[in-house]
């Protein structure tokens, strides 16, 4: 094979790749998912839940983030929504697709700060989204509630997060909406039933034999899926469920490699 062959076939494998990784980065990959729990109050079997979180610079399609969803009951963003040097009006389109689809609860990741935390409250109030910072909500059902609690995200890794962890009451259900997972390290117990947080990206590039390159090594362990965690302290058996979401956007460059972009739509059911 002469070089001129064999730099052709390195520069076509090398574009095949990049193809590839751009696919990953811009797919809709929707992951249905069912949280099963003796806890959750009778009348929220089958509540729904749209948990997207790192959306980043992307713009969301209506028709192709719905194709996939038939109905869903609340919205659930995990921070992220927008990133330093986004357009706000991408922002505003953005929060406008998802207030159409059910009500919007959301708190703040890292680079919402970064892009100016102002005026992205601005954004997320005149959308109607409902930011969670350090709040509780209750959402009801007949005569029944489950507890929906935000955490506020710190301005940078030198300031610790506040003590929040919910106003849920003890025989309540209790989801709680954090961006980065790194607000469990240390803690010996959630006060929650279940957890949803983002922030990792899943790596976003996830090489063979040496993984998620990337990644601190808190994040090694805490990467991307489901996690059993204790929901109250010395819990022989751990009741507190936990997803870290890959993420529906990128960070730093728009590839992902063996970590493909995805978004949630859980369902609780009520464990007879």
């Amino acid at each position: 094979m002469s070089v001129l062959m064999w730099i052709a076939g390195a520069a076509a494998l090398g574009a095949g790749a990049i193809g590839w990784m751009r696919a990953e980065a811009r797919g809709y990959r929707l992951r249905e998912e069912e949280v099963v729990s003796e806890r959750i109050p009778r009348s929220f079997d089958g509540f729904r839940m749209l948990f997207i979180t790192d959306i980043h610079r992307r713009p969301l399609s209506d028709e192709k983030l719905l194709s996939n969803i038939s109905s869903v009951d609340c919205v659930l963003l995990g921070g992220d929504i927008t990133e330093k040097g986004v357009p706000f009006e991408r922002l505003r389109h953005n929060m406008s697709v998802l207030a159409r689809i059910a009500p919007v609860y959301a708190v703040l990741g890292n680079h919402d700060l970064y892009a100016g935390k102002d005026a992205v409250r601005k954004v997320l109030r005149e959308s109607g989204v409902i930011l969670l910072n350090d709040k509780t909500v209750f959402l009801k059902r007949d005569d029944e509630c489950l507890a929906l609690s935000g955490v506020r995200q710190p301005a940078s890794r030198k300031h610790p997060y506040t003590k929040f962890r919910g106003n849920a009451g003890e025989d309540q259900y209790h989801i709680i909406l954090v961006h980065d997972p790194i607000w469990l390290k240390g803690k010996e117990e959630t006060h929650g039933d279940l957890l949803l947080a983002g922030h990792t990206h899943g790596g976003q590039i996830v090489l063979p034999i040496a993984g998620a390159v990337r990644l601190e090594r808190f994040y090694k362990k805490f990467k991307s899926g489901w996690y059993t965690l204790p929901r109250k302290a010395g819990e022989t058996i751990h009741s507190s469920r936990l997803l870290i979401s890959r993420g529906f956007g990128t960070s730093h460059i728009p590839l992902r490699l063996k970590c493909p972009a995805e978004y949630h739509v859980i369902t609780l059911r009520k464990k007879p």
